[in-house]
């Protein structure tokens, strides 16, 4: 049998598929460069087995790669892989949910302190020297307390989506000793081992300190943070938005943060990345910005090669897939 990896996974991960098929590495893990649709069929030939991270499937690679019956992707979304052409073409398809579930909750917690306490902004101001931005005197001689933040012990979190990632949230946030209130109407069942209550929209978005977006973008939630929904929150309401750009109005929460309709917001997602030179939000001085930087952990590697060895070795052994999607 052969195998073919272009997905990063540990040494250790590939060894293991190795005791298994005759294996060929190469594309995004091992280039740092994505394989065209042409490219992957070359470099797969012949393969029943595939590990990809963000190469495209479609019908033109299904039917160069005739022997293909089971593709494992290292990443949570599948956005690259054409379900109708996998389920026309009888090829089994799985993902890797949750593989960055720790790191983007992780930073989620980072934005909502750096928020909070106006880390960013007092880095920016000493390192560029300005002294008059941050004067510090524990003798009192000094406003010090210039920027008087505040704590997350006490304050209400609100999510909006609480799968994987959400729950992490969740989890971290009530080590801080916060209350967590979540709002998702696709979940039946609501987990019973989180002290995270239950809430409707208006009342995650009216009660909530700080408003966390956890959601998949979908068209029914494109926008989903418009004018109405930053117009329902509290005044010193922070925005925290560690999921899909496009799950906020932009135009509307630039507008919010300038009247200050809410306190701030922290964005690690936007519309358009990079973001262009003369976005208004560059203009403003209760926001946070960072580079899509959710899943940039080194130990993402281990974890979803973890999630595709579960995967990968059911198929091996003529097990069902644990993470299967087709």
């Amino acid at each position: 049998m052969k195998a073919f990896i272009s997905a990063q996974l540990t040494e250790d991960g590939v060894k293991q598929i190795e005791n298994y098929a005759q294996l060929k590495l190469g594309g995004w893990g091992y280039t740092g460069k994505k394989l065209t649709p042409e490219e992957l069929v070359a470099e797969a030939a012949d393969c029943e087995v595939m590990v990809i991270c963000y190469e495209e499937i479609n019908d033109y690679v299904l039917d160069h790669l005739p022997n293909l019956k089971m593709i494992a992707c290292s990443r949570g979304g599948v956005e690259n892989i054409d379900k109708a052409a996998v389920k026309k073409h009888s090829v089994m398809v799985s993902s890797a949910p949750g593989r960055n579930a720790n790191a983007v909750a992780e930073l989620t917690l980072g934005l909502m302190i750096g928020t909070m306490r106006f880390i960013p902004q007092t880095y920016y101001y000493i390192m560029s020297q300005q002294w008059d931005r941050v004067p510090w005197d524990i003798a009192g001689n000094n406003g010090f307390k210039t920027f008087d933040g505040a704590e997350l012990a006490g304050k209400t979190l609100g999510l909006i989506g609480f799968g994987v990632i959400a729950r992490r949230v969740a989890k971290l946030a009530l080590g801080f000793d916060m209350k967590v209130v979540a709002y998702d109407p696709f979940i039946t069942e609501w987990p019973k081992n989180l002290n995270v209550k239950r809430a409707d929209w208006g009342n995650v978005l009216g009660d909530s300190d700080l408003v966390s977006l956890h959601c998949k973008l979908t068209t029914e939630t494109k926008g989903l943070i418009n004018a109405n929904a930053l117009q329902s929150m509290k005044k010193n309401a922070i925005l925290i938005n560690t999921a899909r750009g496009s799950l906020i109005d932009e135009d509307a929460l630039y507008e919010a943060l300038q009247k200050k309709t809410i306190a701030c917001a922290a964005l690690d997602v936007l519309i358009n990345e990079p973001l262009p030179h003369d976005h208004p939000f560059l203009n403003l001085d209760n926001i946070i910005l960072t580079p899509h930087i959710g899943g940039a952990s080194k130990d993402i590697i281990a974890q979803q090669t973890r999630i595709v060895l579960e995967d990968v070795i059911s198929y091996f052994e003529n097990r069902k897939l644990v993470h299967a999607i087709s």
